[in-house]
């Protein structure tokens, strides 16, 4: 259990103090983590179960405490003086049903909020870490991949996928030309708490991209005050022969400066398929850093970061593929590949004012992605971002059950083609975006009831006026005297939704939700050769704006020791933007054009979790997910559409054994069906079975205690075609069995 105090200090400095007890055996639990999301502040429970974090505001918190083998609780309580004093139980039990979530705009419990929100912890990537932080994620029902090799992947949500999934980092959305089916995520893993997904249309809180729904990578919690941590994570791929190195060091000083860096290297090899046949050029390095400083007071906190992360990925060439198989371990980059470079600055501002809040979000991004095909000192795409963003948003709470939130939030975005490049394939451009939002949160006893209203306004300008678009040739839409074109966007979006749990077992969930997404550049007007592909791109500047309307109902009932959710979603769509083969040529390239019609996507997502009270050492999770996505004038099907999924999960904790504490077994399986609702030019995938296992626990080593985690995938070496992988049209097979281990050294 855990005893929380709440005492004054002067001026009213409240701390928050308790003591944390296995609820069967009334025993202290050292290690447990007690969290304040809001704060992005907490404590580890010492020896005897004791914890205190200080400086606290006077206002209503959030509370999550967690650790691992027991189930999480989620709090809500009032900071002020003279509290009493609260008991909470932890209970032994391998899933946690239930965590503190934010990307839906509100701090509170994943099960309460009527966005479906799915949450990917830190330990979770550790026990099964993958090449790229994409592929760690897609055991999450609804959630998938598109992929290029082990090195490039990009997520699809639902189905929709490239630029309706907006990515979100450090609180501001992250560009990094997305636009591309061969460009990934662009993020990593490196000093990543955990990862949030919304499914479903975000856009009311997030903007232009986020119809889909939202990738949200959250950083790592602070030191708590006064200390100084840090730790090493050495990894080792057998497939690819992949190393990653990642050493991070943090600390917050009792008057409340906190600080942090991290770095973190990586390098691949080509991979190996199920028949042991290595996919030339699918090497791929990254290099990442990232430093902080802030400073939490009782007043609010505020924190300057920075982020550069670095990129060399191979690009596996169909025509020349058997030439660019080199030595086993040759990790040298060899034409073609992309080269990516971003710089990240970062601010983020929350300053309490009473039970109110002001939270400012500023940053400036720089990606340069450089495509090389033609030799290692040529560039023949160079394009080069500059984004300013900004998301200003006050939370005002009308009454203790109600609160409303207001903002503007906006970028101006700015792509440049580098001059020398030999190829241009969408013209220099501006992006200004502007809106404004607002939203309510009811939030009493047994609902939760939420909804909103936002107007944007995006100003596309594109420029192919320099001298080397009219060397080049290159041509906008309609020829325009001035080689310029201007394409405004604008309208508003709504949603809203409600939780309903009339007690601890039941949870219903309902939401209607709006989302839009203005066309990006590529689908506008590009108009020429994309390098490391064998395709001519045409775009289309006529597009109107995507505007869909998905209604997503959710249900799930917990009894003692189990668990039995789903989830349906049907989402309508207008002017739906794809990109496809034409059949035609231009030269010896495939000619793909973007093309616009109306469309629908439907679907659901099934999970049933087995945890016996009285084999707490045990658990099984199981979850199917489904989308069908199709064309509103022919019924005929959309491309990049995952195929059916079945996936599970069998779960042993197992006891102490010496110096290995909490030791674990957990063996996996995944059953992906037969995909034979092909897009016109697209072809059937047919299904296949992966199974996985991952083993591991905490070593004692002296003081010092190393957690040390043993993973496996498709141990039965299959060699099989992933619908959604770009490889699949070129009968390249996928990676074949892979063991990593990773071990994490605390300091």
């Amino acid at each position: 259990m855990v005893f929380i105090t709440l005492s004054a200090l002067a001026a009213q400095d409240l701390k928050l103090s308790g003591r944390v007890v296995d609820k069967t055996s009334n025993s202290p639990i050292p290690g447990v983590t007690v969290f304040i999301p809001e704060l992005n502040r907490g404590a580890v429970t010492d020896l005897d179960g004791t914890f205190t974090i200080t400086s606290l505001p006077q206002k209503n918190l959030t509370v999550q405490v967690s650790f691992v083998g027991y189930g999480t609780i989620v709090k809500r309580i009032e900071a002020k003086a003279n509290m009493d004093e609260i008991v909470i139980q932890l209970e032994e039990d391998i899933a946690n049903m239930d965590e503190v979530v934010i990307s839906g705009a509100y701090v509170m419990s994943k099960e309460s909020s009527p966005i479906s929100i799915e949450k990917v912890g830190r330990a979770d990537i550790l026990k099964a870490p993958a090449p790229s932080l994409m592929t760690a994620l897609t055991r999450t029902p609804g959630v998938s991949e598109i992929s290029l090799g082990p090195g490039i992947s990009k997520p699809v949500i639902r189905g929709l996928s490239f630029s309706r999934v907006l990515s979100v980092y450090q609180g501001g959305r992250f560009e990094n030309q997305q636009w591309g089916a061969d460009h990934g995520l662009g993020l990593s893993e490196t000093g990543i708490g955990n990862v949030e997904m919304i499914k479903g249309p975000a856009s009311l809180i997030y903007g232009s991209g986020a119809m889909a729904g939202v990738v949200n990578l959250i950083e790592e919690k602070d030191a708590a005050l006064g200390d100084v941590e840090g730790d090493v994570n050495l990894r080792a791929y057998s497939n690819s022969l992949g190393l990653r190195s990642d050493l991070g060091v943090k600390g917050a000083t009792t008057n409340g400066f906190v600080w942090s860096a991290r770095g973190a290297v990586e390098s691949h090899a080509d991979y190996l398929d199920g028949d042991g046949r290595a996919i030339g050029n699918t090497r791929f390095n990254t290099q990442n850093f990232k430093t902080g400083v802030g400073l939490q007071k009782k007043w609010g906190d505020t924190r300057l970061r920075y982020t550069y992360l670095k990129q060399k990925l191979g690009i596996m060439e169909p025509d020349i593929l058997d030439e660019l198989v080199t030595t086993r371990g040759d990790r040298k980059s060899q034409v073609p590949y992309q080269d990516v470079t971003d710089h990240f600055f970062n601010s983020e501002t929350n300053v309490f004012l009473g039970e109110d809040k002001l939270k400012a979000t500023f940053g400036y991004h720089m990606n340069f992605r450089e495509e090389v095909e033609s030799g290692p000192d040529v560039v023949d795409l160079g394009l080069k971002i500059n984004n300013f963003l900004y998301d200003i948003k006050y939370f005002k709470s009308i009454n203790p059950h109600l609160e409303a939130i207001v903002g503007v939030q906006g970028f101006y975005f700015k792509n440049i083609n580098y001059a020398n490049a030999q190829e241009f394939l969408i013209p220099d451009a501006t992006k200004d975006d502007r809106s404004l939002y607002g939203l309510l949160n009811y939030n009493k006893d047994k609902w939760v009831i939420q909804g909103g209203l936002r107007y944007d306004y995006r100003k596309v300008v594109a420029d192919a006026s320099a001298q080397h678009f009219i060397d080049f040739g290159f041509i906008l839409p309609g020829e325009p005297e001035d080689r310029r074109l201007t394409r405004e966007f604008d309208g508003f979006t709504a949603s809203g939704g409600a939780t309903f749990r009339p007690n601890n077992h039941w949870r219903f969930r309902a939401n209607v939700a709006q989302g839009f997404r203005a066309p990006d550049l590529a689908e506008l007007f590009s108009n020429g050769v994309h390098p490391g592909t064998s395709r001519f791109e045409r775009g289309n500047a006529s597009f109107q704006r995507e505007q869909n309307i998905q209604t997503d109902f959710g249900i799930r009932y917990a009894g003692k020791g189990f668990a039995l959710s789903g989830e349906v979603f049907y989402n309508f769509i207008d002017n739906y933007i794809f990109f496809a083969p034409t059949g035609e040529m231009e030269g010896n390239l495939d000619i793909w054009e973007f093309e616009q019609a109306d469309a629908r996507l439907y679907g659901s997502e099934l999970e049933f979790e087995l945890n016996p009270t009285q084999a707490k050492w045990f658990g099984f999770t199981t979850s199917y997910s489904m989308v069908i996505g199709q064309r509103r004038d022919d019924w005929s099907y959309l491309p990049y559409i995952p195929a059916f999924r079945w996936i599970q999960s069998v779960d042993f904790r197992l006891q102490d054994m010496g110096a290995i504490k909490r030791p674990y077994i957990s063996v996996l399986g995944s059953w992906i069906f037969d995909q034979n609702r092909a897009a016109p030019l697209e072809e059937a995938t047919p299904g296949y079975y992966l199974l996985g296992m991952n083993v591991g626990g905490n070593i004692e080593i002296g003081k010092n205690t190393l957690d040390v985690y043993l993973s496996g995938t498709n141990l039965l070496n299959k060699t099989y075609l992933d619908h959604m992988s770009l490889f699949r049209p070129f009968g390249i097979n996928q990676m074949g069995r892979n063991i990593a281990l990773n071990v994490r050294i605390p300091f």
